[in-house]
């Protein structure tokens, strides 16, 4: 995964179980989507991103091993109360 800057933060859980949603897939906490606020994440369960087209085809580039890379809507989640 690419740098992350010190005033990132990851993705906060989504309260809602996403189990039988279309679209969803298993997100580690170091994949780059776990940083970006188009994510409902929940860890250790299936995750949703927001802008994902039909057949759960998601903007983000996964490589072969389904890590996300790269992806052209990434939307950095930035902490909005600095020195916590």
């Amino acid at each position: 995964m690419r740098h992350v800057p010190a005033d990132a933060r990851q993705t906060g859980i989504y309260p809602v179980s996403l189990e039988n949603q279309p679209g969803c897939r298993s997100v580690s906490d170091d994949d780059l989507c776990a940083w970006c606020s188009h994510l409902c994440y929940r860890p250790g369960e299936l995750s949703l991103c927001r802008l994902f087209i039909t057949d759960g085809i998601w903007p983000a580039r996964i490589d072969t091993d389904g890590y996300a890379q790269s992806c052209p809507a990434f939307c950095l989640n930035r902490n909005t109360h600095p020195g916590k």
